[in-house]
């Protein structure tokens, strides 16, 4: 009964209206305060002043709508981040933490870190290869799908490369290191996911910076529509905020915030964790342009298991009813 109460007295709307302001403007106004440390104006800072202005003019529901939209923004761009970093925590599982190293006729396990270039390192089967470099003992297949995609083991012997994060088939390795582990292909693979995050496409660069000149022209027009009327025309000072904080409000570019940097991070994260590697938004964004793509071989596309997509019966020559599917391939799993 007293919730009842409370819901008709219009406190209860009142009370939401304070918490979604609270909740929803705590990332942009502390994003717009550090960027006034560096005497600019940005686009958080407008979303919270018009989501002021809206409350101050009685409209807190547009407010509220206007800060739930830039949080939907901000968790959308958050949730990109997180799934992008956990495609690099997936890459980064690829390479073992330590190796089987050969020094003095002695056999020690060494964390990779402290392997140096020339080291002679041991693989056996079914193990991970640690670091980069080049067989000098034994002959075995390498799987490098996690790599280059290649669907069957790659034949390795003395003399030929092998690389970190490919995994030894059959056969024991003996590896000297040619790369230190930061050098490494698989480390320079889960660089280049971490650099491509911050590598913007044209599009977000062009929104990015227009969103400045825009944020600080919308905040300038505003006070000039509250200044002009009450130092020109002798306007009251009411209705003049209030037609400015309405300006404020519909200028308010909710669509621009929450389109581009969501879109492209969500993107990278999700080619990243299917194998496909952005070297960044620019790249992402070029790529709607291609109108022609050249693979280089057979196991890049096909996992190189055939399996039958059509039957076909031939017909009869010597006038006897043709085979049907069924029969036809009766007759060839029985053979």
């Amino acid at each position: 009964m007293m919730l009842a109460r409370f819901a008709a007295s219009g406190s209860f709307a009142t009370a939401l209206f304070a918490v979604a302001y609270v909740t929803g403007s705590a990332f942009g106004l502390r994003a717009g305060i550090q960027s006034l440390r560096q005497w600019a104006i940005d686009i958080d800072l407008l979303m919270v002043l018009a989501a002021g202005g809206a409350a101050v003019v009685g409209a807190p529901f547009e407010g509220a709508m206007l800060l739930f939209l830039f949080s939907v923004s901000n968790v959308l761009q958050a949730y990109a981040m997180d799934r992008t970093r956990n495609a690099i925590r997936a890459l980064m599982k690829l390479r073992p933490d330590q190796a089987i190293v050969r020094r003095d006729g002695k056999t020690v396990v060494l964390p990779i870190e402290q392997i140096i270039i020339g080291d002679r390192i041991v693989v056996r089967p079914g193990d991970r290869i640690a670091l980069d470099g080049e067989v000098l003992e034994g002959e075995s297949g390498v799987d490098q799908a996690s790599l280059t995609g290649e669907s069957l083991p790659v034949a390795k012997a003395p003399g030929d490369s092998v690389f970190a994060g490919t995994i030894n088939q059959n056969g024991s390795l003996e590896v000297s290191v040619t790369r230190l582990a930061r050098d490494s292909t698989i480390a320079r693979l889960i660089k280049l996911v971490e650099e491509a995050q911050s590598e913007k496409a044209p599009t977000q660069r062009f929104i990015d910076r227009a969103e400045q000149y825009y944020a600080a022209g919308v905040i300038g027009f505003t006070l000039l529509a509250i200044a002009v009327p009450i130092l020109l025309l002798g306007e009251a000072f009411q209705p003049a905020f209030y037609r400015a904080m309405t300006l404020m409000v519909a200028a308010s570019p909710c669509a621009l915030v929450i389109s581009t940097p969501a879109a492209v991070l969500s993107a990278i994260g999700n080619g990243a964790r299917r194998g496909i590697l952005f070297k960044g938004g620019a790249y992402m964004e070029k790529a709607g342009g291609i109108r022609v793509v050249a693979f280089d071989k057979t196991g890049t596309l096909t996992v190189g298991r055939p399996q039958a997509t059509d039957v076909v019966a031939v017909p009869a020559t010597d006038g006897d009813d043709a085979l049907s599917e069924r029969e036809l391939l009766a007759i060839a799993a029985s053979a």
